[in-house]
């Protein structure tokens, strides 16, 4: 028998803009006949979740995602299977807003997560494309670099 976590995105469907779509089919393996040196994300909710990261590690603004025409791409029951993830994406809300009450709002820490990803995704777009080497090499020396920065005071 599966386990059951708490997820409070159960019922939030992510989106992103339309303009991304493809590349969400492209660097994702979900279409199941992708080489992982040229799709390094298993899901698509694997490259949503390291947008989101980038963004947060950069300290951008999120974007407003509702000036956009967006897609559906995941279904937030996914995060079920990945309770790790459903903490670290809180614990991004709490700081952001500075306010531990967040977490008991999961359609607006969706909306800050969409928003961060939706700033994040162009910067892991350009990790997967800069360098000589497969998209999964760029991505890996991209991350590495970014880790090793030290964060503004």
């Amino acid at each position: 028998m599966a386990d059951r976590y708490f997820n409070p995105f159960q019922a939030i469907d992510i989106h992103v803009p339309a303009q991304f779509h493809e590349a969400f089919s492209r660097y994702s393996q979900t279409g199941g006949s992708a080489v992982i040196d040229q799709s390094p994300f298993p899901r698509m909710v694997d490259l949503w979740f390291m947008a989101v990261c980038v963004a947060a590690r950069l300290d951008l603004e999120p974007e407003n995602i509702s000036q956009y025409e967006t897609r559906k791409i995941i279904d937030g029951s996914i995060f079920s299977s990945d309770p790790w993830r459903v903490h670290a994406l809180m614990l991004v809300a709490i700081g952001r807003t500075g306010d531990i009450q967040v977490v008991s709002e999961p359609r607006k820490m969706m909306a800050l997560f969409s928003g961060l990803a939706v700033a994040g995704l162009p910067k892991v777009l350009e990790m997967l494309k800069d360098g000589d080497a497969e998209p999964i090499w760029n991505l890996s020396d991209s991350i590495d670099n970014l880790l090793r920065r030290k964060q503004a005071a």
